[in-house]
């Protein structure tokens, strides 16, 4: 019984907190696990591992990297990234992810339409954090993020370094309202909880 009512007040809580998760599957790019201090070029990687496709328009060399036990992509000028990804439930979605270098980014349909968010530059010499949105999704309905490496001004790298990649549902404020029915629901449950338990007795 105890079990059962901590299971659902857990379930009440996360509804009413709104919590929600990353619909990017390896978004950090941690698998496949690689050596500390090594690289292994994308086009030799295991898609199962990887959950990442790759387009290859250049004579440069896109590659997993581990610098000090942290993996990250490093895709190079020409080449092209990208990911599917199922939108849990309709409504409005944030967009988020680090980069170091030169590249651009964006979000279309599954097949490549329509354009949800326009290719976008990146440039920046050291790491940094971006975002975009919200967006629009529809429950149900796949779609793909995709990151270029290409030289832009100002930072003119030849590579785009890409980690903790993240698509998730903008997370309501709970209203007053959302609070007192879920202590009201946990107080039904306790009481239920409570005659049951005297009857056993």
């Amino acid at each position: 019984m105890r079990k059962t009512f901590t299971a659902i007040a857990a379930g009440l809580l996360l509804a009413a907190t709104g919590a929600n998760a990353n619909l990017i599957t390896n978004g950090t790019f941690d698998s496949p696990n690689l050596a500390t201090g090594t690289f292994e070029p994308v086009p030799s990687l295991s898609f199962s591992d990887l959950n990442w496709g790759f387009y290859s328009g250049s004579s440069g060399l896109t590659k997993l990297v581990d610098n000090g036990g942290n993996q990250f992509a490093q895709i190079a000028s020409g080449d092209f990234m990208y990911t599917s990804f199922t939108a849990a439930t309709s409504g409005q979605y944030n967009i988020s992810f680090d980069f170091q270098g030169s590249g651009l980014w964006g979000l279309t349909g599954s097949s490549w339409s329509p354009t949800l968010v326009a290719p976008s530059y990146l440039a920046n010499a050291g790491w940094a954090s971006a975002s975009g949105g919200p967006v629009s999704l529809v429950g149900g309905d796949s779609y793909k993020i995709y990151f270029g490496g290409m030289v832009t001004p100002p930072q003119f790298s030849s590579t785009l370094s890409l980690d903790n990649v993240s698509v998730s549902a903008v997370t309501p404020v709970p209203e007053p309202e959302g609070y007192a029915m879920m202590l009201a629901g946990l107080g039904a449950l306790g009481l239920m909880s409570r005659r049951r338990l005297r009857k056993d007795i």
